[in-house]
């Protein structure tokens, strides 16, 4: 589904884009915009074929850029499309590092009977979001503390034992007060050893 958008922006590019007056602004603003989507998404899909339609995108932005300005003598078309596509790799990247936090703000909206008993619960833990492909699968878990700090790995280390988690983690983000989203290591399964027995 993600890779249909990034494929049904770029067609309406080629369907509309001589109609547009400024279309290296235009194919800037677009590269940006997927530069921020390829990387807050985590979908298998987006990872395969999202770099190759972006470095396509930055060709053809490249070379309108240089047509546009050979045709127009415009500095400021110029000036604003090179600061676009310079920023874009940046804005992927910083938006990379709001994925734990966004992923929990979706998971909250739409489970809103889970998120009351996760901050009343402690040691509560769910898969919230998984991604990749057989073998090589990871996820993205909701855990409440309400006596440890996760981000604190010597608190993280008593908070598994005390809940009987079994699993290394990778990662931890706080997102709420008590409540954490954690990054397992690839490919390896989290759980409490309570839940073999249900």
């Amino acid at each position: 589904m993600s890779l249909i958008v990034i494929v049904l922006a770029v067609v309406i590019f080629l369907a509309v884009g001589k109609k547009i007056k400024h279309s290296d602004i235009f194919l800037s603003i677009l590269f940006f915009m997927l530069c921020i989507y390829y990387g807050s998404s985590n979908d298998f899909f987006d990872f395969f074929f999202g770099l190759f339609v972006l470095i396509v995108l930055f060709a053809v932005s490249s070379f309108v850029i240089f047509f546009e300005f050979k045709e127009n003598r415009s500095f400021r078309n110029l000036l604003i499309s090179v600061l676009l596509i310079i920023f874009a790799p940046v804005a992927g990247y910083s938006s990379s590092k709001f994925y734990p936090y966004s992923k929990f703000y979706q998971w909250a909206l739409f489970n809103p009977d889970l998120f009351i008993e996760a901050k009343g619960e402690e040691g509560f833990l769910q898969e919230i979001d998984a991604w990749g492909f057989a073998g090589m699968d990871s996820s993205l878990m909701l855990a409440s503390s309400q006596d440890y700090n996760l981000t604190v790995p010597n608190d993280l280390e008593l908070w598994k034992a005390k809940n009987g988690i079994v699993c290394d983690i990778a990662r931890v983000y706080k997102v709420y007060p008590k409540l954490y989203t954690i990054f397992p290591y690839t490919n390896e399964e989290c759980y409490k050893k309570s839940d073999l027995n249900k």
